[in-house]
Parts: C-alpha cells; sequence; structure tokens
C-alpha cells in the first residue's frame, strides 16, 4: 500500500530537498503549510531563503499538472497540495484555531479516508499531539547525524607504565605505531595495570609525536579547567598556530566562558590580535529579535 507522507513546515525548512526523500510514495503539503512558507519568505535569515527556495520549487511543479490533485516527481512519487478538510467531530482544542491544528487535522483527515497516514515533523510537542489523536508519526531523520559517529578531538590509547614515564622525560612519544591521527588531535595516555596513571598528549603531525600540552598549566583571566575536555579548549585556544577552533558541547559546558577568556588574554594580556569580536546568530532560536525593543545593535 501506498505511504501518504504529510509534511510539516519545519520539515520543508530544514532540508529543501525532502519531498524528493520519499521514494515513490504520495507527498501531502497542507495548505497551512504553504501559508506559513508564505509568511516566513520575507525573513533575511536562513528560513526566509529556504521557504523562497521550497516555495519555487513547488511552483515549478505546476507546470506537470494540478498540484490538488497531485503532480508527479521525478523519483516517482506524487506531490500534491490538500486544503483544509471539512470540520471533523472532535475536541475544541483540535478545532481550527491553529495552523498547528490545521495541519493535523489535514491529516487526520485523510487517514480517516483510509490512506496509510504517516506524519513527518521536527516539533517534538507536534508529534507528541499527533499520535495523541491517533495518527502515526516519525521524525524527519535523512540528515540527522549520529551523535557517537562525531569527531570528539580526543581518544584514549592504553600502554605500558613505562610509554607513560618515558613520554614525561623526553617529552615526546612516536606516534607511528599507534595507528592514525588528526592535526592537534588530543590523546591521553592511560597504564594497562593502573588507570590513574595517565598522561595527557597531543598529536603533532608535522613530526608524527605525541607532545606535552604546552598551556598545560594556563588561567586566563583566571579561569582554570574542570575536566579534561575543558583543558583540551584551552590548550587549542591560545595555540598561536591554530587559526580556527571550533567547540561543541551540552549547555554550561564552558565553550563560551573559555573562549572569552582566552580570548581576552590573548587580545589585552599578549597583544597578539587587536580586537575581540564576539558574535552570535541573528537567526532565532526562541523569540523572534524583531518582536524585542530597539535597533538592531541594541538587540545583540
Amino acid at each position: 500500500m501506498i505511504k501518504n507522507f504529510v509534511i510539516d513546515t519545519n520539515v520543508l525548512l530544514h532540508d529543501i530537498d525532502c519531498i524528493f526523500n520519499f521514494a515513490d510514495n504520495k507527498v501531502t503539503i497542507p495548505i497551512a503549510v504553504i501559508e506559513e512558507l508564505d509568511n516566513l519568505k520575507r525573513s533575511v535569515d536562513e528560513r526566509g531563503r529556504n521557504a523562497r527556495i521550497i516555495t519555487h520549487r513547488i511552483d515549478s511543479l505546476r507546470s506537470k499538472g494540478k498540484l490538488n490533485e497531485g503532480v508527479p516527481l521525478e523519483n516517482g512519487g506524487i506531490l500534491k497540495v490538500e486544503l483544509d478538510p471539512p470540520k471533523l467531530d472532535l475536541s475544541p482544542e483540535l478545532r481550527m484555531s491553529s495552523n498547528d491544528n490545521r495541519i493535523l487535522l489535514t491529516a487526520l483527515s485523510l487517514q480517516q479516508k483510509g490512506e496509510k497516514v504517516i506524519f513527518i515533523s521536527k516539533d517534538v510537542n507536534l508529534r507528541i499531539r499527533a499520535e495523541a489523536i491517533g495518527l502515526t508519526v516519525q521524525d524527519y531523520e535523512k540528515e540527522k547525524v549520529n551523535i557517537e559517529t562525531l569527531y570528539t578531538g580526543y581518544q584514549t590509547i592504553k600502554v605500558e607504565k613505562n610509554i607513560i614515564d618515558k613520554f614525561y622525560i623526553d617529552k615526546k612519544i612516536d606516534a607511528s605505531k599507534y595507528g592514525h591521527f588528526s592535526a592537534n588531535e588530543f590523546i591521553i595516555l592511560k597504564d594497562i595495570a593502573n588507570e590513574s596513571h595517565t598522561a595527557l598528549a597531543k598529536y603533532e603531525k608535522s613530526n608524527n609525536v605525541f607532545v606535552p600540552l604546552f598551556h598545560q598549566d594556563a588561567h586566563p583571566w583566571g579561569i582554570k579547567p574542570l575536566n579534561k575536555e575543558q583543558r583540551f579548549a584551552l590548550e587549542l585556544l591560545l595555540c598561536n598556530d591554530i587559526n580556527l577552533v571550533t567547540l561543541i558541547g551540552v549547555a554550561g559546558s564552558g565553550k563560551t566562558l573559555i573562549s572569552i577568556a582566552c580570548g581576552l588574554q590573548k587580545t589585552i594580556d599578549e597583544g597578539v590580535y587587536r580586537r575581540l569580536l564576539i558574535c552570535r546568530p541573528v537567526i532565532p532560536m526562541g523569540r523572534d529579535i524583531g518582536y524585542l525593543p530597539g535597533t538592531k545593535e541594541e538587540k545583540l
């Protein structure tokens, strides 16, 4: 049986090619989604750009037929723009008072007609509500990254005790027999017999060796690293030979604080840089800055 994937607005904004990623099934875009795209297309951020692109792509498909009847896609599927359904006999909370409810009711109406409907949304709460009214729901996971496969910036190598002792004395270890490493990747050398006996090192690609952390005792502007990850971040940020550092971590893990502290040291204390610039994305993650009072500079 052919599946009917009903697409939420956030999926289209997340991946402008998503309508072509459902094989030879039916893809339905509720009219409420089209209206939301129309409202977003004037935005100057990434959402506005994606809204304009996907709107033009849907419009270009009109040459293949009527969107309200369904038009063929290159992958063998069918795209259809679905109008709001007649009012269904549901609780007052689900009456058409919001675009979210209109989208859910469109999917529910198609399901009640006997179609195998799957509602696709990146909105967790909307997926919960959809499931509560009896819809089959899925997250859009085509471009979802498995966090376990991301580059962590460091790895642990178990070695004999004498290797760690020798590292502390010679200040380097030949890395060739331990595998492949990325430039500036950090290494935790751990004693096979005693896991509390360790050493922190950084891979020096030019000489293919592990070397000690150069800034191991640094406390920029009084900031002291609390764990190995913060120590690694501090080492990268204070190294003049590294021009770009990207940090990822959960909220509150110290990414911004350590970056600013190192930036202040390099700018004010050492004079390596003339200015320290702190930027934040204009793309809203909460309320759009347009709702906030003041000029753009004051809002940021």
